[in-house]
């Protein structure tokens, strides 16, 4: 999964100060079987983990891959995540769009095995910070990515100059914006939190930031139910989706 985040700071680098895109593969009903696996798209865990191995590159477009009625009926259990990425992004939009990438590290475990992908997106009012989990195993009989119950964690995230200053530093992801231990060391911010998976940080020097993210976040919620549409938790506007496609 981490490979994704390698394609595209290549990319990235690679082509400035053009912008860049990622296509990330989503739900897909038209694969057979292969090589094993009877999943034929990607876990929400894997979807999940694609689209920020991405993002935390600092692309500036994300775009789905093969999402198609047939495929979102065949795998609903994807639809919710692919919601919660989609909401995330909106509440982050600007800060990505502002910033730039700043640092990129790969942590490892003191026995060599892989542990966290760490990445920063700083901008003027705001850095981004993510911590992306690679302490991940292939299951050899299901033939997908598992990952473990969150864990402690704590990283240290470089800084640049101007964003030293910090007033407050929250983790942030679809359903709010959490507190998390966290102290400036020097140019450092140094984080401690208990995630699996994706942890999605923002560090700013402004102490008001974090009220106007969740009142843009309780606006994206009104939108989302001003649809009166939700497949992924209501099994009657599932049932509508299914009766489209064999209408099709």
């Amino acid at each position: 999964l981490e490979t994704i985040g390698d394609m595209c700071r290549s990319l990235r680098e690679l082509n400035r100060p053009m912008p860049c895109a990622y296509w990330s593969q989503g739900p897909h009903s038209g694969w057979e079987v292969y090589g094993g696996r009877k999943r034929t798209s990607p876990t929400p865990e894997e979807i999940r983990l694609q689209a920020y191995h991405a993002i935390s590159t600092r692309i500036t477009s994300l775009y789905w891959f093969n999402l198609s009625l047939e495929s979102l009926v065949q795998w609903r259990d994807t639809l919710d995540e692919l919601g919660r990425i989609g909401r995330e992004l909106r509440l982050l939009d600007e800060f990505l769009l502002e910033g730039d990438a700043y640092r990129h590290a790969r942590l490892k475990r003191p026995d060599g095995k892989l542990d966290w992908d760490i990445a920063s997106v700083c901008g003027p009012r705001a850095g981004l910070m993510f911590a992306l989990d690679l302490d991940y195993r292939p299951d050899p009989e299901k033939r997908v990515f598992c990952f473990g119950s969150p864990r402690d964690a704590q990283w240290n995230f470089p800084l640049p100059a101007y964003l030293q200053n910090l007033a407050d530093v929250f983790r942030l992801d679809a359903d709010g914006l959490h507190d998390v231990r966290w102290t400036r060391q020097g140019n450092r911010a140094e984080i401690m939190d208990c995630v699996s998976q994706v942890g999605i940080y923002v560090a700013t020097p402004d102490g008001a930031l974090r009220s106007r993210l969740e009142a843009k976040r309780q606006q994206l919620l009104k939108e989302e139910a001003s649809w009166q549409f939700d497949p992924a938790h209501n099994d009657a506007d599932f049932a509508q989706l299914a009766k489209l496609l064999g209408a099709k």
